[in-house]
């Protein structure tokens, strides 16, 4: 099949490519990345999104990520980043801001998808990209649903004290915002020794293996079954009240542990 990865230009994202792309090695598979997700704040971001946004993006795409770069490290047994999967493993990785015009519908149509696979991708999905892979869009959306719909569900499930936190794998069948049919959704525990990103990064290795596993039976000729949600809130971003009261609480945007953790995927073992 051919499978275009939408996906954002942050770690997470990268990650979650890293755990996608060895089920997808018999495939034709090119990336697309937005370069952020969602509009822009009114009236200034809140310190502590500013932070996330440093821990998600800044860091690894301005610092991090090229200093890897510049090793030459082999690139078997650890992660790589969106260049070395593009030198490295052949795949392209291009800039794709606007899926459903312009160049960026012009770039679908050329390499005509079988399959669209979407992760903290930062676009909306409209008719005219919706309409060309027949095997539909999946996408992977980091909170349950339908109760925690929009962005950083992942902190309105933290802040409503669930024990889980989760994932859904569903269709996106119209424009709308994480409204389409459910194939599956994962959940890990809810940890308050952890930080607000180190849980966000917990999802992916249980959510991507549901893509996989979708993937494979689409692969297969087989349908997903799947169900329809109703009801549920969308939630956009946190207001600046809401990070005080999330740091009052103690929980923490991000940590120097995690970054070690993370960063330790990319290097060579030993």
């Amino acid at each position: 099949m051919r499978i275009l990865c939408c996906l954002n230009a942050d770690v997470v994202s990268n990650v979650a490519l890293n755990l996608l792309l060895p089920a997808l090695a018999r495939h034709e598979v090119r990336v697309g990345l937005t370069s952020r997700i969602g509009a822009a704040q009114n009236g200034g971001e809140p310190y502590p999104r500013r932070e996330l946004r440093a821990a998600e993006q800044l860091l690894p795409l301005e610092v991090i990520f090229p200093l890897i770069e510049q090793a030459g490290q082999p690139n078997a047994g650890r992660y790589l980043t969106f260049a070395e999967v593009e030198r490295a493993r052949g795949i392209q990785v291009s800039p794709l801001p606007n899926p459903n015009a312009g160049d960026g519908l012009a770039l679908i149509e050329a390499f005509a998808p079988h399959l669209i696979l979407s992760i903290r991708y930062g676009a909306i999905f409209k008719s005219a990209a919706l309409t060309i892979p027949k095997l539909g869009v999946l996408n992977l959306h980091a909170g349950l649903l339908p109760a925690y719909r929009g962005v950083l569900a992942t902190f309105r499930a933290l802040m409503a004290d669930e024990q889980q936190i989760g994932c859904t794998l569903h269709y996106i069948t119209d424009g709308t915002i994480d409204t389409g049919p459910v194939v599956g959704q994962a959940t890990v525990a809810a940890d308050a020794r952890r930080s607000l990103f180190a849980q966000v990064l917990s999802l992916y290795p249980p959510g991507v293996a549901l893509m996989a596993g979708a993937v494979a039976r689409l692969d297969a000729g087989e349908r997903l079954e799947t169900h329809v949600q109703s009801g549920g809130t969308y939630y956009s971003y946190p207001s600046a009240d809401e990070w005080d009261e999330f740091l009052r609480r103690g929980w923490r945007v991000s940590d120097a542990s995690d970054f070690r953790e993370l960063y330790g995927n990319y290097v060579v073992p030993g």
